[in-house]
């Protein structure tokens, strides 16, 4: 007999984090160790996920089977999709699927003993898998399942994002430097009680150190509300290029230790591909979080040979592409700051360049305006284009409106842009309907050269 605990559907790629954070708090509040609390989540995202992309979406459902020791903490997650061929292949590791189904079923197998998927075709699939729960967990009842889902509605409708937000990188270099800071305050309050001498210069340092961590506050705080709209993105996909690399890292040395092979070769090269999307992320999130510490520095700004420049710098792709460009551009020079300005305009243009290359022919149009107390740049592109209900999401970071196997990026190139706008009173909008190409609006205000 089992006792029902929790249900989630699966219909929005955020649910599948959502269900992993419940499958880690339920573990918790079981009295499961930290190390199986994380087996159960990783687990239920490998199969979740699959769910999502493969089955076109589905259900997770928590329970407790048997009322009598040993009881067993279980999830099954089912889904309507087209069902797995080769699926006895697939489990004994024979045949890999090209999109990567296969990868995370074998894993999820080898985290947990008690696992089973049954699959049909066009009749789905489901997959229930589980763990018992540790010897000194006291026995669930219908009283204990009512305290977890209090809890759980508690933890999560307060914070759903909360565990996420905790693993980001960003977010702990940022508590590291604020220890530093408050270690040097307390350096400097010794200093003071040692001597008088220089106390002004002193009491005026301590000053400016409490400022900086006020600010430093501030900033954490600040990005606490960033993380929340991105942070689910950066908890999957950075963790997914890992998984390929140890997933095929693991084939490699247990199957092909004698000589490269044909296999062998396949496997690097997904090693090397995973390694490189790692990379790109990690480098778009630091881009982002260094561009706080950087200051606009305004400059004259030649606005024909900066946008050429970026142009001849992109003619190998334009020229492959036989892209057709057009511009209207004055002969202008504007005092602005000009690394900003390529940046944005940098991303707005490859963007252009990337989602309109399956057009026939592809087009990129770029026009400059000087108005009256602003400078407005124009990128028009016959590309994909997309419904603007989603105008405000895409400058969210990490924020996709396009699967990876589709077009490449990580989603975080119009977030950049608009970070570097907003650090300039600058401001970015869209126009854009789907298959019907975008055009993109940014506007800078004019700041006057010094004299």
């Amino acid at each position: 007999m089992s006792l029902a605990i929790a249900r989630l559907e699966l219909r929005y790629e955020q649910d599948v984090v959502y269900a992993r954070q419940r499958a880690r708090r339920i573990a918790k509040l079981l009295g499961f160790e930290h190390h199986d609390q994380t087996r159960l989540g990783t687990a239920l995202s490998e199969i979740a996920r699959n769910a999502y992309q493969y089955g076109g979406g589905g259900t997770v459902e928590f329970f407790i089977e048997d009322q009598k020791r040993p009881q067993r903490f279980g999830i099954t997650v089912s889904d309507q999709g087209p069902g797995i061929a080769n699926l006895e292949a697939l489990l004994e590791g024979h045949y890999v699927s090209p999109t990567g189904l296969g990868l995370g079923i074998i894993g999820t197998r080898r985290l947990l003993d008690d696992f089973h998927i049954a699959s049909t075709a066009d009749q789905g699939t489901k997959v229930t898998f589980g763990k018992p729960l540790p010897p000194t967990a006291p026995l669930v009842t219908a009283a204990t399942l009512r305290r977890i889902t209090e809890d759980l509605a508690n933890a999560f409708s307060a914070s759903p994002l909360e565990e996420i937000r905790t693993q980001n990188q960003e977010l702990l270099a940022a508590l590291e430097q604020l220890r530093q800071r408050e270690e040097e305050l307390t350096g400097v309050n010794s200093e003071l009680m040692r001597t008088n001498d220089g106390m002004i210069a002193l009491y005026s340092e301590l000053e400016q150190k409490a400022v900086a961590i006020e600010k430093t506050e501030a900033l954490l705080r600040t990005r606490n509300e960033e993380l929340k709209g991105f942070a689910y993105t950066v908890s999957h996909d950075l963790k997914a290029p890992l998984r390929g690399i140890a997933g095929y890292a693991q084939e490699l040395d247990r199957k092909h230790r004698g000589g490269l092979s044909d296999r062998a070769q396949f496997c690097l090269t997904q090693i090397l591909t995973a390694t490189r999307n790692l990379d790109h992320l990690i480098e778009d999130l630091l881009h982002f979080s260094r561009l706080d510490a950087e200051t606009p520095s305004p400059t004259t700004v030649n606005l024909r040979d900066l946008i050429d420049t970026i142009l001849q710098d992109r003619s190998l792709i334009i020229a492959e592409q036989s892209v057709e460009v057009t511009d209207e551009i004055p002969a202008a020079t504007a005092w602005l700051w000009e690394r900003g300005l390529v940046q944005v305009l940098t991303n707005l243009i490859d963007n252009a360049l990337k989602y309109s290359r399956n057009a026939n022919p592809p087009r990129l149009g770029i026009r400059v305006e000087e108005l009256e107390t602003v400078w407005r740049f124009s990128i028009q592109d016959n590309g994909i284009g997309f419904d603007m209900k989603y105008h405000d999401r895409i400058f969210g970071l990490f924020n996709r409106l396009v699967r990876v196997d589709e077009f490449e990026g990580t989603g975080a190139g119009l977030a950049i842009v608009k970070k570097v706008l907003d650090k300039q009173d600058g401001r970015i909008w869209a126009q854009s309907a789907r298959n019907q190409g975008s055009t993109f609006f940014v506007e800078l205000p004019k700041l006057g050269a010094p004299k």
